[in-house]
């Protein structure tokens, strides 16, 4: 078994736990939320503070780059006004590097063969590049301008050729130069092209030295353990503080885990990508920011931070520490003062309250409270005063639920009987009722097979009146038909007589023809005996005309009798149509009353079984009823019993 455990530890429990969830549920979700917008903070400085030293960065590149592209201008320039003076542009040459930058190493220009007249003409001049002008100054490590002899192996060179075919601006990797007494300097080199109405005509060229970058890049460093490096656009070391051993090696041998985020990848595409890992250079983990700085349209150097994660995020660390401290301060202190507190303002008085609650429990609400719990200010004298007020209130509802329940008893014996007598008659009803639907499905199965009957007897009607209708339409077409006959054998009448005449006048003809071949003599003979076939054939035609004349007619007064037949026939058909009309109405009518009358005695049919079912319900409800009664009548004699419980005030 387990120990009583006192209420000041239940409570205290109560509330110190929900208390030190909460304060440290808040106090992680603070240190996280610090701790995220410290890291988003820090990687935007990170993040602006590269931007702005790649922006130094392109300046100082680009001043360079400038003072190259003023020198351009300037050879354009002389091209166009006709200059074709090849040592006008090499003293152009000497003159610029005097004032360009210690910085630049050495300046070059190249025409493209026989643009400043026959190159044939200058073999002796430029042996090396067959008479091409190709001109080289640099200066020596003590500051003297020297030129050089440029060969066709330089002309081959990633700057020269690349500018010429890609008609645009070209920047090399880092390289060794010797700057004169082997002096190894590294240097990258810009080449901007000349063109003349849109024809490039050769190249200019700067080589400066990498330490220009030197400043700018140790002036980096936004976090005390932070520094730059600087990467090439085709990833290799520019600058690195660490070693200059690494100076033109590539990032990925260098530092193989850069592969693996892809870092020269996304630089290359003007993509800015960042991570975090262990160093052993800070002894701890980093954060490393690479960004891309555009040189040129299309190519970009890479400028990498690395911060140590410890500088980072010292602030959002500290403030994380000072957090916990004041965390576990507010939890010491709360779990000292709040069991005191409630010990002092809630068990002692709950205590008085348990002993007059019990005497409650125990049936005894005659007793009240003490004035001292009345008295108070506060929560607790408004429960001393709710508990007053609830035994008063106790003893006015219990005397008179005591009373209630002696009439209820009363009342709930009276119920039951009249529920009894009324279950008697709801039974007697129901009865009557099921007899009367009985009834009632059998008239409704009668009038139903009645409706059906004259559905049918409809359909058939309107079946007759159809084929009726199909008949009248068929004499119709015949009566028009007798009639175009009648027609047709009237026009042979015409024509017979129109033969008939043609007969009549070929006779009258050919006895003509017998008289002149009379008249003749020997000369008429034969013209007489073929008038007298003629004449013979005439006759034969008028007699056989007369005779089809008499049967045409014959046929005629027929076949007009027939169309009287016809006609006569069709106006009866229209005389039975329209009786049929009239029985097809009239048997629809009947249909229609035979179907609202079904429907009707569906109607009081459904009515019945509803009253039927309503009754049955009503029986059940009866019986439910007089149980209720019954019920009623034992709870309350159960309610008295139990009102004998409480002693009452006086």
């Amino acid at each position: 078994m387990f120990k009583k455990v006192s209420l000041k530890v239940k409570i205290s429990l109560i509330i110190l736990v929900p208390l030190i969830t909460m304060t440290a549920i808040s106090n992680i979700v603070n240190i996280v939320y610090v701790q995220n917008i410290s890291s988003k903070l820090s990687y935007k400085i990170l993040e602006e503070t590269a931007k702005r030293e790649g922006s130094k960065l392109t300046a100082v590149l680009k001043e360079d780059f400038y003072s190259l592209k003023a020198i351009k201008y300037t050879i354009e320039n002389m091209y166009s006004s006709g200059i074709a003076d090849r040592r006008a542009y090499e003293r152009l040459i000497d003159d610029f590097l005097n004032i360009m930058p210690q910085t630049v190493a050495g300046m070059m220009i190249i025409f493209e063969p026989n643009i400043l007249g026959n190159d044939a003409d200058y073999i002796n001049t430029y042996p090396l590049t067959r008479g091409q002008q190709a001109y080289y100054i640099s200066r020596t490590s003590d500051n003297k301008i020297i030129s050089k002899t440029v060969s066709m192996q330089d002309l081959n060179g990633d700057y020269y050729r690349e500018t010429i075919m890609k008609s645009s601006e070209y920047l090399t990797g880092v390289y060794n130069f010797d700057v004169g007494n082997n002096n190894m300097v590294k240097m990258y080199t810009w080449a901007i092209p000349i063109i003349y109405r849109n024809k490039v005509i050769g190249v200019i060229t700067a080589d400066v030295k990498l330490e220009t970058l030197n400043e700018t890049m140790k002036s980096i460093s936004p976090f005390e353990n932070s520094e730059g490096l600087l990467y090439d656009h085709n990833g290799n070391f520019l600058y690195d503080s660490g070693s200059d051993n690494n100076l033109t090696k590539n990032m990925y041998d260098v530092y193989p885990q850069y592969k693996a985020h892809q870092v020269f990848e996304n630089a290359s595409k003007g993509n800015i990508s960042y991570f975090s890992d262990y160093t052993e250079y800070y002894k701890g983990k980093a954060t490393y920011l690479f960004i891309p700085v555009e040189v040129i349209d299309g190519k970009y150097w890479i400028l990498e931070l690395m911060a140590a994660n410890s500088s980072i995020f010292r602030e959002s660390n500290m403030i994380r520490n000072i957090m916990i401290i004041i965390f576990l301060l507010i939890i010491t202190i709360s779990s000292i003062m709040i069991p005191y507190i409630i010990k002092r303002k809630v068990t002692s008085i709950i205590g008085y309250l348990a002993r007059d609650i019990s005497r409650i429990y125990k049936g005894d609400i005659s007793f009240k409270i003490s004035k001292k719990f009345l008295s108070m200010n506060d929560e607790w004298g408004e429960i001393a005063n709710g508990l007053e007020n609830t035994l008063s209130s106790l003893n006015k509802v219990v005397t008179v639920v005591k009373n209630s329940a002696e009439n209820v008893s009363i009342a709930a014996n009276q119920v039951l009987i009249g529920n009894n007598d009324l279950s008697q008659r709801t039974d007697s009803q129901a009865s009557s009722l099921e007899e009367t639907a009985a009834s009632m499905n059998e008239m409704a199965s009668a009038i139903k097979e009645s409706a059906e009957g004259v559905s049918q007897s409809t359909s058939m009607v309107s079946e007759a009146k159809e084929y009726l209708s199909k008949a009248g339409i068929i004499v119709e077409d015949s009566v028009n038909k007798m009639n175009d006959v009648y027609e047709s054998s009237t026009k042979i009448i015409d024509i017979t007589k129109l033969i008939e005449d043609i007969a009549f006048q070929t006779n009258i003809l050919a006895l003509n023809a017998s008289v002149e071949a009379a008249r003749a003599g020997d000369q008429g003979k034969g013209f007489a005996v073929v008038a007298s076939e003629v004449r013979n054939l005439a006759q034969n035609t008028q007699e056989s005309v007369k005779n089809i004349t008499a049967l045409i007619t014959d046929s005629t007064d027929k076949i007009h009798l027939a169309a009287k037949s016809v006609q006569e026939s069709k106006e009866i058909f229209d005389d039975i149509s329209a009786k049929m009309d009239s029985a097809s109405n009239i048997m629809e009518r009947i249909n229609i009353a035979a179907q609202e009358q079904q429907k009707g005695i569906e109607q009081v049919n459904t009515a019945i079984n509803n009253m039927d079912s309503s009754v049955q319900k009503n029986a059940s409800l009866v019986e439910e009823a007089t149980a209720a009664s019954q019920s009623l009548l034992n709870e309350s004699n159960e309610l008295i019993n139990t009102i004998e419980y409480f002693q009452l005030r006086k």
